[in-house]
């Protein structure tokens, strides 16, 4: 049995509640459980932040890989987003300001500043067809391009996808956020299983709390933005960043 998680996120609850799980994946602070359902959890400590699939534990163990364990949620505290408070207008200019010098070289981040690397040159018909969509147009096929797109087990496509999700939730856009998941969701074949878990979770508007804050500082009057992009460096290898894209696609537009 891993240690009782302290902090945990909504959807590793659920998936908790399906009793012993299978560890599928072992980092250096953190694994992936796969409970039965298809339902997944990442376990780490409180240094993984809070996530809707993410149960915070102190003294993480790392499991073996396919070992069987239990996770105890018994005492856990729920964490979930704060929904956004706007107050003024998305200032994209700050955020590409403190952004630019440190946005990772893989993966989308680069958009965030408006620049251009391989994967997002290869990618651009797809995301020219999020932006068609995002304004008002149908969602054509190219679009697909951007599912499992890049490596690791949530491809930076992926994520993309997720903070364009949770963008529109946040901003009150859920129609438009019901109708890209319910295009999403039956593609999700394309791409692994730990990824498509945390686009359930960005299709309710949940992501990484270090997201959350960067979402709250884009539409804040003064935001300490060091300090936050930090911690978005922390989430993956370049997923904090990759969904960030996704979210400030969206602010442009809105």
């Amino acid at each position: 049995m891993l240690n009782a998680a302290r902090v945990i996120g909504r959807y590793a609850q659920q998936a908790a509640a399906g009793g012993e799980a299978e560890v599928r994946a072992v980092f250096r602070r953190s694994c992936y459980l796969s409970f039965p359902g298809g339902q997944y959890a990442c376990v780490g400590d409180r240094s993984l932040g809070c996530g809707p699939l993410n149960a915070l534990v102190d003294d993480f163990r790392m499991p073996s890989l396919g070992e069987r364990v239990v996770l105890d949620v018994a005492s856990a505290q729920l964490w979930t987003p704060a929904p956004l408070s706007q107050h003024a207008d998305a200032d994209l200019r700050a955020l590409q300001a403190a952004a630019r010098g440190r946005v990772p070289r893989e993966g989308f981040g680069c958009l965030v500043v408006d620049a251009h690397n391989s994967l997002s040159g290869h990618a651009q018909p797809a995301l020219d067809a999020i932006e068609r969509w995002l304004v008002g147009n149908a969602l054509d096929d190219d679009a697909q391009a951007l599912i499992g797109l890049g490596p690791g087990l949530t491809p930076s496509g992926d994520d993309y996808l997720g903070g364009v999700l949770i963008a529109l939730h946040q901003l009150g856009r859920e129609v438009q956020a019901r109708g890209l998941w319910r295009w999403l969701e039956p593609r999700l074949s394309r791409t692994s299983a730990i990824s498509g878990a945390h686009l359930a979770a960005a299709a309710a508007g949940e992501g990484h709390e270090a997201l959350h804050a960067c979402l709250q500082a884009l539409f804040s009057a003064r935001a300490d933005w060091p300090p936050l992009l930090t911690q978005l460096d922390n989430v993956g290898h370049c997923s904090g960043w990759d969904s960030l894209a996704g979210l400030v696609a969206v602010a442009k537009l809105s």
